[in-house]
């Protein structure tokens, strides 16, 4: 019962009742009985009484509760009972009245009294059906119950599961999506699980719980996390050495990369692009480009380096017209990552929007002539609308943020720093590694150190960090 545990040796041996709060028992007399919320009923069958032992308090205080013979068997639960939730004591008297008795102990708030927690949330096994559930056996009976699911990073609440009376077990399962139906992204979630006592006794039961979800939405840039090696919703680098090695950096969620996961044997020509999920199998891919000039996307694998024999297919040759390759994550607002490439002889900058193939359209022309820009650099979504946004370095060290319409272009450029970034040879848009939901980059300058910048959400950047020191080591960071 909750709190209480009654135990008996026999009808004419010991008996009493252990409090699991306090860990302790309490003696009572033996004999046919009912526990209630704090207290105990017994029938002395040779008194003919009911006796009411009220014990909440730590202390066994018995009084009379009401007068009631013997039968020729047993009555517990005929005649006389008790409302086991905290309620009175009930007994049919000798005038065939029903008689109520307040048992006068302090009854327990509603608690969960047993709770398991079963989820394949981060169960690459779960790909097809992903869920989360916690039950909890009540301590007394709840009117209602609502559990709220909430975004750690972005304090987003994502679904709200609700349901009416429960006795016994309460059953909170969650599928993973959101209000709308759609799988949430990666990451952490908060679950806040509240119940009303139906008696009206004591306060609401509050209950939260933490879920890692790594088989919902890929998030921007990630790949793995230093722990498990899964998705984790924070974003990661991909570095390439100069003996060919290609390691996962991966986003800590407090600003910082971790220790790699690497993978041999790649050519140290080849042009690495972080890219988004094409294939709709809810991990991120990698663009390749190898020195002939073909393009490969690579599905990478959940919980395993950048193999080369990572999944992969073709997207056709003739790429080595392009001197920038970049994804600034989806542009045209269909929930495709697409890609920026710029021609090295022309300047002119084209789109090429992913598709339901798994593939890349046909180019589309965005503007003539780019090459005013030394860095072109998609950057995820800045501003918070949702699309894909670019920002371009000029030769004069001004930086620029090109906000997509999530029509497939951009609006007009805005200037955001001037003198910016005169020493960086690489900047990325890694994503979220913060952990508050915003886009950050980071900046690796001509000395090797590793700078991070937070997105501030609303189109731009704070001040920057170091992070890393020793990074010239590696041919490119992406």
């Amino acid at each position: 019962m909750g709190r209480w545990i009654y135990w008996s040796c026999g009808p004419t041996s010991t008996a009493g009742v252990y409090d699991r709060t306090a860990k302790k028992s309490i003696t009572l007399p033996s004999g046919e009985a009912l526990l209630g919320d704090g207290y105990v009923v017994r029938h002395d069958t040779s008194a003919g009484a009911l006796l009411l032992t009220a014990f909440a308090d730590g202390t066994a205080t018995t009084r009379k509760i009401g007068n009631l013979a013997a039968g020729t068997a047993g009555l517990r639960g005929v005649t006389w009972t008790v409302d086991k939730f905290g309620g009175p004591a009930a007994y049919v008297g000798a005038d065939r009245r029903i008689h109520f008795v307040p048992s006068g102990a302090a009854t327990q708030g509603l608690a969960a009294v047993e709770t398991q927690v079963t989820d394949n949330a981060s169960e690459s096994s779960a790909a097809s059906s992903p869920w989360w559930q916690w039950r909890g056996l009540l301590s007394k009976p709840a009117a209602s119950w609502k559990a709220t699911l909430t975004n750690k990073a972005t304090g987003a609440v994502v679904r709200t599961l609700s349901g009416g009376a429960v006795q016994g077990n309460l059953t909170a399962r969650w599928d993973l999506r959101d209000s709308k139906g759609a799988l949430v992204p990666n990451g952490t979630y908060t679950v806040t699980l509240t119940a009303v006592p139906a008696d009206g006794s004591g306060p609401v039961m509050t209950v939260s719980r933490t879920v890692q979800v790594s088989v919902g939405a890929a998030v921007r840039h990630d790949f793995t996390n230093s722990g498990t090696w899964a998705p984790d919703g924070t974003g990661d680098a991909l570095t390439l050495s100069s003996s060919g090695v290609i390691s996962y950096r991966p986003g800590n969620g407090t600003g910082a990369l971790g220790k790699p996961m690497s993978a041999s044997g790649w050519p140290t020509s080849v042009t690495l692009v972080p890219f988004g999920d094409l294939n709709g199998d809810r991990r991120n891919d990698v663009l390749v480009r190898f020195s002939s000039g073909e393009l490969w996307v690579y599905r990478t694998m959940r919980g395993q380096a950048f193999l080369t024999s990572t999944p992969h297919i073709s997207l056709g040759k003739g790429w080595n017209q392009y001197d920038l390759l970049t994804s600034p994550g989806d542009m045209s607002g269909d929930g495709r990552p697409d890609l920026i490439a710029r021609n090295s002889t022309t300047g002119a900058v084209y789109l090429y929007k992913g598709t339901s193939t798994g593939k890349l359209s046909a180019r589309v022309k965005l503007y003539d002539n780019w090459k005013t820009y030394k860095k072109i650099v998609g950057v995820g979504d800045l501003n918070g609308d949702g699309i894909g946004d670019l920002i371009a370095q000029d030769k004069s060290n001004n930086l620029y943020r090109y906000t997509g319409t999530g029509q497939g272009t951009f609006k007009a450029r805005v200037k955001l720093f001037s003198a910016w970034g005169g020493s960086y040879n690489t900047v990325v848009g890694v994503g979220d590694i913060t952990g508050d939901g915003k886009a950050d980059i980071i900046s690796r300058d001509t000395s090797g150190n590793v700078w991070r910048n937070n997105g501030n959400g609303t189109g731009s950047f704070g001040s920057r960090a170091k992070i890393a020191t020793g990074w010239q080591a590696y041919k490119s960071v992406s």
